[in-house]
This record gives structure tokens, C-alpha cells and sequence, in this order.
């Protein structure tokens, strides 16, 4: 329960009705004896009604147990409960008990804040509707607390941000006593035909319990009232009128109609105007005025609340009674929060403790899971993250006009804010996957499935290393794009930073293959790069297998035929002597200088490099391409002089290569970025900015659609050709990966999370990092874990598959890790130690016995994440580590707090 199971007797009883909400908090709690049928309080006297197999006096004993010794007084005159006097004097104020015995009729239970009838079922949740609303359309109510917390301009800028989407909205003021939107409506000077309570009226005027009249004058009048594609309904026609509305919700409750009646009547109203959502501004506080809105499970709701106690724990308060009274099923759009007018800077820890707070808040708001039932897993994942929309000065004082208020809606890109929740409700309504043709997994039978799945595994493991890499297509990312729409005439001196596993050894092989900057754009599919530079490798990974390929890419990028390239060999060992000796940078510069001549055949040493190279770049042209750093220069977090090599390396070299006159020689680095950070420690910050459009970085859309390149590129999505995963937008790869993995973790009717938000959460470190090569590896074992599972014959890689994967991905990863920054890896090592009772998330920093500086270093890495006290390790770590979550783990609710402090530090 989200309310406490027992309850104090009540401290005050003025008057009856002191008495009645003491019985009702009873009921809520489910606190009323077996025999106890309803109790109603009156100004007049107290009346029970209780089975017949239930005496008087057992009666009369619960009541002064539940009220108090001393609060029943009994008399042969009467029997009554004593009400408070003035402290010191024995209470005269009776209110009559009166007890009566039948077995009552079930009441009707109806949507509202305060019901009628006092009755045992008051502990119950409201009856469910049945069904969807009219014509799947979605309603979202949008609430708060206290007014003045920005509701109504939010509700502005999501309708907006539907519309721009391409759908109608039909956006209602239903605040009846301060209603907002009406006055930016008629400010606007558009004229009122049919408004909120127009529409009130004519549902109650109705005498069969239908809103045919209400549906039929709205669907006529309301399309006069469209803005865009928004049509506004305000709340009166005329802003004269001040006085309470004549109509209200509850007064539509009537015994002929359903409990559920406006917000169903709405939905055929929107039906009928051609409207895939309904979005409702509600009166603030607890009023009866929006309980019948909120109270319908269907309707999502959406919270609007500031960083104030008041304001935080009165929402809080509104949500988890909404939780008991109309908990949200698995059908049921998922509720959230917007948290507004904080400052970045002052209150950013304040909006992320209210984010979690109201995160768990409306995730207990869920209906309860039978055991055992799979599609009924109910998962905190599934909620909507809360929105943070910070404080911005110009919405303080607000436009009157519509327009003005759009305008700047849009300028503080508030629409931009809140596409999430936008994205949900303009989604349509699905109960299944419907692919389009030919992108989906439809196998005759459980030996296909195996086949298409054994297909999938064995692609992705050839992959997963970049020495087992062929010259198939290879998916192009925007840092690629960047690299050769920057150099389409002009070769490039850069440096393409990226961690271990994020695809440098893989992407130095493609471009080699392509043997020329113009072939490999072309591929890239960058067109006009006129460039026809030949691309010659000066250092490889010491991993890769087929030399013979490279060595003879070596040779066409000679300068004669006759010439002869030096061999990594040779190659290796010139720096390795170059290390053992102490250089200057003027030195070292010649040094790798010289290997890139002896790479293309030019017999020169360090006396005579630079005047060859000259002299070379006079009639050809030639881009180096270098890698494996790393293998070269193993010890650089100890050694000066691998850190001095490599620094003249990345800013010297290229500096040198820039003076040449028509710049006819390029230079592409691929290293990772810690020895970066270890070689340049001055201006670290502007050197990656400085490259920082070529950084090997996987965003979340990219991610996706590595994912989906590689189900295409294996054959196991026949009829999804390469063009179709290249030209997806975000939705398309949410869309065509179903075939994959599933619409959830579950079934489509499940409260598991989103596969595709899951795989990015579970792959992604606390800085928002995921790695190529831990997607590859990630598919790879999934694929081969889901092969004799045939529980789900929808998709390629099965729920429990995709979880166990992620243990060896996890281990993999430390490794990785623990070779790029040996000092993460031995605190990774410490804590991998520990004995399984500490190995436990949260954990303090007390309990593993990490100091200060050594979170600090796991923080700036993305191993941990801090919330409040506590530290969270990311799920691509736990698995490796061996840690354990308290409860189900949150993935995607730690993933996306940890997204929200990134985006406001």
C-alpha cells in the first residue's frame, strides 16, 4: 500500500464530519471489520449499517477502539459518539450512533475526490473501463499542485509540438474558476463558437446517456476554432462571466451514464474532428473539477510541479492517490512529470532529487502484477522520465495573444523540451508490430528462426575485432561524414579520438581497402570529394591477422613501383629506439616523419626527411593513416618520453605537414582518448575541440542503427535492403528493429521497458558513451543465447538472451577499461574484490572503501553515478563486477537521470 496499513485514533472530533473522514480513512485502509457493510455521518447522528450475524455491542466496541477510550458514551438514553469541548471539561457535544442490521446493495462507486457513500469498497481501486477510448484516441490531462507553476504554457507548447508532428490535437481549457488558455484564445481575437462548458451542459442535457448532441454541435463548430492543426476549446465563450460554472464534471454521474463519461465523450468528440489526441488543462489542487479526468486510468497524466516542498510533495501526494484510487494497467499510457523554473546553476541538485523522488512516486502508481504473469510484469522503467523544463525570464511575464505565446513557446524551444512526451502522444495506438512488407522475421518454422539467428551471431562476431573485419559495406556515422565533407579537396590533418572498442582499428582497415580518399567517400556516399589522394597505412594493429592485404595496400601507395615499403618491423623498431634515447620534440618529429616516408618507399633517414618529403609533396600526394598507438606506446601513463612521442605526434607533426605549400600530404590519427589526455595536458579541452567533429562516437540514433545495419547486413532481415537502415529516421529504426529484439522486453502488453531504450541503457556508461565493438559483441551473444529459445518465434533475440549477454559484454568491457586507464582498472580490480554482501547497488563509498578521489576518477570515467549519497554502477559494469540491485534493477530511470545532470552541467 502507498498509505501506511494502520492509523491513529483522531486527535480532534469538533463535528461530524471530523467523524465521517475518520471512517472513511478507515475504509481506505481497508481497516473495517468483515461485518461492517457502510457508515454515514450527519450533522445529526452517526449510522451504521452491519450484517445481520453482527451484534450491537460488537459494533459500539470497534468504534471506541477505532475513536478512543472514552469517545462512546453509553446511556439507557443513548449511545453516542462524544465530540471535543473546551479542554479540561467533560464533552456534552454527542453526535447519536445508531445501528442497523441488512445486508446492503452494492453502491455504484463513481470518480470523485469525495464520494457520497462511506462504504468497505472505499479501500478498492475505482471498476476499470473497459477498452480503449473511441477510435484509440489519446487523452492527456495535464496537473498540478498549485497553480502558477507553468501548466498551462506547458500544455500550449505540447499541443504545439503534436501538431508539428503532423497530428490534430484538440486542446481543452477544463480549468472552469482560472481558466488560461481561453484568454490567450480570445486575446488572439479569434471568436468563441462552442466552448468547455457548452460542451458540459449538452452531455447532461442528454436523457439516453449519450453524447450524441454534445459530439455532433462541437464537430460542427470546433474546426472554426483551429489553429494550425491545434483546435482550441476554451472554457466560456465570453470572459464577462466570472461567476462558478452552472455544469460541473461530477454533475454528468448520474446512474444512466458511465462513470467514465465525459472523458469518453471527449474522445469520440476528437474522433469526430479528426483528432489523434485530446490534451486537458485541469483546475490545480485536489478539485472535484478534475477528478473525473484524472481518476480514468486511460487518460495519461502529467504532472506539472516547481522544486518547492509545497508544491513537490502536494504532487506527490495527488499521484499516489490517484495510484490507489485508479491504478494504471499494463494497457495504460504511463504517467510523468515536468519539473519547472529552476536554475541550472542553484537548484540542478534540487530538480534531480525531485526527478527520482517523483520517478518512484508514480511508479508505485502501477496496478499490482498477478504472480506469474509475465505480461503483467510491472517495471519502473516503463515510466516517462521526468521532464526538466528550467527557469527562463521571458516566460515570467507571459504574452496575452495566442500567437505571441507560440512564438515563444518556440523560441525558448520549449516544444523541444517536451518531445518526449510529444512522441508518445502522437504514436499511434498499436497492440502488435505491424512491419511493412519484407522487413520482417517470418520463418516457416522453428529451424529457420535457429538459422536466421545463427546468421545474425555469426556476422556479428566476425565484427566484433576489427582484425576479422572483410571489405563488406560498412555503416557510415556522422564523424565519418564530417571527416570527408571537411576535405573534399584538401587532404586532412586530424586527429579522430575515440575509446577502446569505439571502431578506430576498424575504420583505418575500411579506408585502407577503398585504397584512395575519393573511393572511400564515395562509399561513405560524401559526394563531390575530388581528392583521388591514395591512402597509405604507416602503423597497424599489431591484432590484425592479414598482413598480406595490407602489406600489399602498402605497395600501391608507393611512390614507384620499383620502391619497397618498410615493414612494421622495422617500423616498430625505429620508435622503440627513439624511445630509449632521450629527443627532442624537432627530433621526434623527424622520427615519425621518417616512418611515414619509409612507409611509401622513400629512402630517408632523420637527417634528410623533411627536405624528401618536401620534395615528394611537390608531385604527389598522399594521406598517412596511423594506428595502434597503444601497441606502440605501452606504457605512457609511467613513461615522459612515450607522452613527449606522442604529443609531438599529434600537434607537431601535423603543424609541419600543414606548412607545406597547397598542403598535398594528410595525416589521420586514430588514438584513443586517454593517451590523449596523458600527452596533452596543457589546453587538453581546445585540442578535442578542436577535433571534435571527427570523434568516434556512438549517439543513440547511430547505436540503433549499427544494431540494424548488422541484422540487415547478415541476412537475417530479408527484404530490408541497406538504403532502408541508411535513410531511417529515429522512428523507422525504432520501427524496423521490432523484428530484432521486440517492441518490449516482454510481450507488446508487458510493463517491461522499450527494447530499444533498454539496449541503449544496459550498453551505455554514466556518461552517455556506448561502444561499437560492445554492440557487436553485445547482438553476437544474444543471437547465440537465443537460439533454442523457442518462446518467442517474433524475434531474432529473445528477452532472456539479451539479459545474460550482457555478462560477458560486461567483463569484456572491464578489460577493456582496465587496459586504456590502468588506474580505473585497479580501482575496477578493488571493487571486483570485495565479498558478495558489499557487492550491492546503491553503495556508499564507506562500504567498498573507495575514498573521495577515487569516485571522482569513477565518475569522470562513467563507471559510477551519484544520487544523493549513494553511488549507482552502470548495468555494462554491474554484470562484470558481480553487484547486485536492490529490487529490479532501474536501467532506464538511473540512465536517463544520468542524461538529465549531464544536460544541465
Amino acid at each position: 500500500m502507498i498509505v501506511p496499513d494502520e492509523i491513529s485514533v483522531p486527535e480532534r472530533l469538533y463535528t461530524w464530519v471530523d467523524v465521517d473522514a475518520h471512517l472513511a480513512d478507515l475504509a481506505v485502509r481497508n481497516q473495517w471489520p468483515g461485518w461492517l457493510h457502510e457508515c454515514d455521518a450527519f450533522w445529526d447522528g452517526v449510522e451504521l449499517t452491519v450484517d445481520p450475524s453482527a451484534s450491537r455491542d460488537e459494533a459500539l466496541s470497534w468504534l471506541e477502539e477505532k475513536f478512543g477510550v472514552g469517545s462512546i458514551a453509553r446511556d439507557e438514553d443513548v449511545v453516542a459518539i462524544r465530540l471535543d469541548d473546551v479542554p479540561g471539561r467533560l464533552s456534552t457535544r454527542m453526535l447519536p450512533i445508531e445501528v442497523r442490521h441488512q445486508r446492503p446493495d452494492l453502491p455504484r462507486r463513481e470518480p470523485r475526490w469525495r464520494e457520497r457513500r462511506i462504504v468497505r469498497s472505499l479501500g478498492q481501486p475505482l471498476p476499470p473501463p473497459e477498452g480503449p477510448f473511441p477510435g484509440n484516441v489519446r487523452i492527456a490531462a495535464l496537473h498540478s499542485f498549485k497553480g502558477g507553476v507553468g501548466r498551462t504554457l506547458h500544455g500550449v507548447a505540447l499541443a504545439e509540438a503534436i501538431s508539428q508532428r503532423g497530428e490534430r490535437v484538440l486542446l481543452v481549457d477544463a480549468d472552469l474558476e482560472a481558466p488560461g488558455i481561453t484568454w490567450m484564445f480570445t486575446a488572439h481575437g479569434r471568436r468563441v463558437d462552442f466552448a468547455y462548458e457548452d460542451f458540459l451542459s449538452l452531455l447532461h442535457s442528454s436523457e439516453d446517456g449519450r453524447p450524441d448532441d454534445a459530439v455532433t454541435l462541437g464537430a460542427a463548430y470546433l474546426p472554426n476554432q483551429t489553429i494550425g492543426r491545434v483546435i482550441a476549446m476554451p472554457t466560456r465563450r465570453t470572459l464577462q462571466d466570472i461567476a462558478p460554472p452552472r455544469i460541473q464534471p461530477t454533475d454528468l454521474l448520474t446512474p444512466e451514464r458511465s462513470i467514465y463519461y465525459l472523458t469518453e465523450s471527449l474522445a469520440q468528440l476528437a474522433d469526430h474532428l479528426g483528432a489523434r489526441a485530446v490534451l486537458i488543462d485541469l483546475r490545480a489542487g485536489g478539485s472535484e473539477l478534475s477528478a473525473p479526468v484524472l481518476l480514468d486510468p486511460r487518460v495519461q497524466r502529467i504532472f506539472v510541479t516547481t522544486v518547492s516542498d509545497q508544491s513537490l510533495i502536494g504532487t506527490a501526494r495527488i499521484i499516489q492517490e490517484l495510484g490507489r484510487r485508479a491504478p494504471t494497467r499494463p494497457e495504460d499510457p504511463a504517467s510523468a512529470a515536468v519539473i519547472t523554473q529552476f536554475h541550472p546553476q542553484g537548484h540542478a541538485e534540487l530538480a534531480i532529487e525531485a526527478a527520482a523522488m517523483l520517478r518512484d512516486v508514480i511508479a508505485k502508481t502501477l496496478e499490482p502484477s498477478p504472480q506469474g504473469g509475465e505480461d503483467r510484469v510491472v517495471d519502473g522503467d516503463v515510466t516517462l522520465e521526468p521532464i526538466l523544463s528550467v527557469f527562463q525570464d521571458r516566460l515570467l511575464a507571459l504574452p496575452s495573444s495566442w500567437e505571441s505565446v507560440v512564438e515563444l513557446v518556440h523560441r525558448q524551444r520549449l516544444t523541444k523540451t517536451l518531445a518526449p512526451l510529444a512522441d508518445e502522444l502522437s504514436r499511434p495506438e498499436e497492440t502488435a508490430y505491424t512491419p511493412r512488407p519484407g522487413s520482417s522475421v517470418s520463418p516457416s518454422g522453428m529451424n529457420e528462426l535457429a538459422e536466421l539467428r545463427g546468421r545474425l551471431g555469426d556476422f556479428a562476431r566476425r565484427l566484433a575485432y576489427a582484425e576479422t573485419a572483410d571489405d563488406t559495406e560498412f555503416l557510415t556515422t556522422e564523424s565519418l561524414r564530417n571527416l570527408l565533407t571537411s576535405h573534399r579537396t584538401e587532404p586532412p590533418l586530424c586527429v579522430v579520438a575515440g575509446a577502446k572498442g569505439s571502431g578506430k582499428t576498424f575504420t583505418q582497415i575500411q579506408m585502407c581497402l577503398r585504397r584512395t580518399w575519393r573511393d572511400y567517400a564515395v562509399d561513405v556516399g560524401v559526394p563531390d570529394v575530388a581528392l583521388q589522394a591514395l591512402l597509405a597505412p604507416v602503423f597497424i594493429s599489431k591484432n590484425l591477422k592479414d598482413h598480406q592485404r595490407i602489406s600489399a595496400i602498402q605497395r600501391d601507395a608507393c611512390v614507384s613501383s620499383e620502391a619497397e615499403p618498410a615493414s612494421q618491423l622495422e617500423l616498430r623498431d625505429r620508435i622503440d629506439q627513439a624511445l630509449r634515447a632521450q629527443l627532442s620534440d624537432s627530433e621526434w618529429r623527424r622520427v615519425w616523419l621518417t616512418c611515414m616516408a619509409r612507409a611509401v618507399g622513400i629512402d630517408a633517414e632523420t637527417s634528410d626527411v623533411e627536405q624528401k618529403l618536401a620534395d615528394f609533396a611537390r608531385d604527389g600526394s598522399r594521406i598517412f593513416l596511423i594506428d595502434g598507438l597503444e601497441d606502440l606506446l605501452q606504457d605512457f601513463a609511467r613513461s615522459e618520453a612515450q607522452r613527449q612521442a606522442l604529443r609531438v605526434l599529434m600537434v607537431d607533426c601535423l603543424d609541419w605537414l600543414r606548412s607545406l605549400r597547397g598542403r598535398p600530404l594528410g595525416l589521420v590519427i586514430f588514438v584513443r582518448r586517454d593517451l590523449i589526455q596523458a600527452a596533452v595536458r596543457q589546453n587538453y579541452n581546445q585540442f578535442l575541440a578542436r577535433y571534435s567533429e571527427y570523434e568516434l562516437k556512438w549517439n543513440p540514433a547511430e547505436a540503433l542503427r549499427l544494431a540494424l545495419w548488422i541484422a540487415q547486413r547478415s541476412g537475417s532481415l530479408p527484404g530490408l535492403s541497406s538504403e532502408d537502415v541508411a535513410k531511417a529516421t529515429d522512428k523507422d529504426l525504432s520501427r524496423q528493429l521490432t523484428p530484432v529484439w521486440g517492441e518490449k522486453m516482454g510481450s507488446a502488453r508487458s510493463r517491461e521497458a522499450r527494447s530499444d531504450g533498454w539496449f541503449l541503457a544496459a550498453l551505455s556508461d554514466f556518461n552517455g558513451q556506448i561502444q561499437a565493438r560492445d554492440i557487436v559483441i553485445f547482438i553476437a551473444e544474444s543471437a547465440d543465447l537465443s537460439m533454442d529459445d523457442s518462446r518467442w518465434s517474433d524475434r531474432l533475440l529473445t528477452p532472456s538472451a539479451m539479459r545474460n549477454a550482457l555478462v560477458k559484454c560486461s567483463r569484456q568491457k572491464i578489460e577493456a577499461i582496465g587496459a586504456e586507464s590502468p588506474q580505473v582498472g585497479e580501482l575496477l580490480k578493488r571493487l571486483d574484490g570485495l565479498s558478495a554482501e558489499k557487492k550491492k547497488i546503491p553503495f556508499s563509498p564507506e562500504i567498498v572503501g573507495l575514498s573521495g578521489e577515487d569516485l571522482d576518477l569513477l565518475v569522470a570515467n562513467g563507471v559510477v553515478f551519484r544520487e544523493e549519497d549513494q553511488y549507482w554502477i552502470p548495468e555494462i559494469f554491474r554484470h562484470g563486477l558481480s553487484f547486485k540491485a536492490a529490487g529490479r534493477p532501474k536501467i532506464l530511470a538511473i540512465a536517463n537521470l544520468v542524461r538529465q545532470r549531464n544536460n544541465l552541467d
